[in-house]
Formats: C-alpha cells, sequence, structure tokens
C-alpha cells in the first residue's frame, strides 16, 4: 500500500506542477483565446490536483482501494486536459504564439501519456476498474 500512495501522491504532484506551468503560459499566448484556453485546462488540472492531494495524503485505510479510487478520479481528469492541450494548442482558431503552442502541445502529450501510465499501473496494483 506504501507503494501504492507514493505512486499517486507522486504522479498527482507532476499533474499539479504541470498544470501550474500552462498556467504561467497562459499571459504568453498572445490572444484572448489561447489565454482562455491555457486558463482553463491548466485550472483545472490544478484545482483537481490540489483538491485529491490532501485526501490521499491523509488517507490512513488498510485498505488500497481507498487511495487508489480517488487518485484515478484525478487522474482521469487530468488526462483528459493532457488531450485538450493535444487536440487544441496548435489550432489556427487560439492564435497561440508558435512557440508557447509547442510548448502546450508538448506539455499536454507528456500529461497524456504519463496519465495514462499512471492509471494502467494503479488499476493493475490495486485491481480497481479504471471506470471508477
Amino acid at each position: 500500500m506504501v507503494e501504492v500512495r507514493s505512486f499517486a501522491l507522486a504522479s498527482l504532484t507532476l499533474m499539479l506542477v504541470l498544470g501550474a506551468v500552462t498556467l504561467a503560459l497562459a499571459p504568453l499566448t498572445g490572444h484572448y483565446r489561447g489565454s482562455y484556453l491555457a486558463l482553463f485546462l491548466g485550472g483545472v488540472i490544478v484545482f483537481v490536483s490540489a483538491v485529491y492531494l490532501p485526501i490521499i495524503y491523509l488517507r490512513k485505510a488498510s485498505d488500497v482501494r481507498r487511495i487508489a479510487v480517488p487518485a484515478m478520479q484525478s487522474l482521469w481528469v487530468s488526462t483528459s486536459m493532457g488531450l485538450g492541450y493535444v487536440v487544441t494548442a496548435l489550432a489556427p482558431y487560439f492564435q497561440i504564439k508558435l512557440w508557447v503552442a509547442y510548448t502546450l502541445f508538448i506539455i499536454g502529450w507528456i500529461i497524456l501519456l504519463y496519465g495514462l501510465y499512471a492509471l494502467l499501473k494503479i488499476s493493475k496494483e490495486t485491481g480497481v476498474p479504471l471506470a471508477v
């Protein structure tokens, strides 16, 4: 259980940091549409991670499911927002400066791939289904 808890905490912390980076990039996008996109997606990642981190940290359960379920719920949201960056960062509609768009695109892929990895790993180790 210690490994699952520490892995979940590390995963949510990584998502929180990457979400904060995207929030920091929001004013540099060059257009209000891109700024709103980065603020919304990054804000959701930061908010959800910040809410679930203390829940996982404070749980003193012998049942690993009580750790895995909130971790997976948070990772699902963060991974979905990462997909949002992958799909929209380079779209002409948002008029994001090219270097910022590429940065958001790369961060989106990191969030997406790591989120999928973390979801599958936690699910495999705990037996909690992916649809929580």
